[in-house]
């Protein structure tokens, strides 16, 4: 008979994947404890920041507001002023504001003061 020209391998054992993997030394392990510990203060100390850069922005965006609010109130009492120089022109209504204010009259006409308006300057021209 002929020889074949196969031939059969040795067969090895079978090992478990953990075994073949080399254990880490005591130096890699306290290498890494290290790593791991930088890390962690590095990613506290970006965490701090953060809270403190979003406190900054939240007050300044406080005072910003603050600060339209006053602008706005200003911009209306401007507004407000405006309306009033513009009636001091008017002959009519600055007559009526003399009248009121100081109680001035016309010729034959009597002033009546009514309870609960003594003093109140209507300026709005009603």
């Amino acid at each position: 008979m002929e020889q074949s020209k196969i031939k059969r391998m040795p067969q090895r054992p079978l090992v478990t994947p953990r075994a073949d993997k080399p254990k880490l030394s005591h130096l890699h392990k306290i290498r890494l404890r290290i790593l791991l510990g930088i890390f962690v203060v590095i990613l506290a100390f970006g965490g701090w920041q953060l809270y403190h850069v979003h406190t900054q922005i939240q007050q300044s965006q406080a005072q910003v507001d603050h600060a339209k609010a006053q602008l706005k109130s200003v911009e209306d009492k401007k507004q407000a002023l405006k309306v009033q120089v513009d009636q001091l022109h008017n002959d009519d209504y600055l007559a009526k504001l003399v009248r009121q204010k100081y109680m001035v009259s016309k010729s034959g006409e009597v002033i009546f003061e009514l309870p609960g308006t003594a003093g109140k300057l209507n300026l709005n021209g009603n």
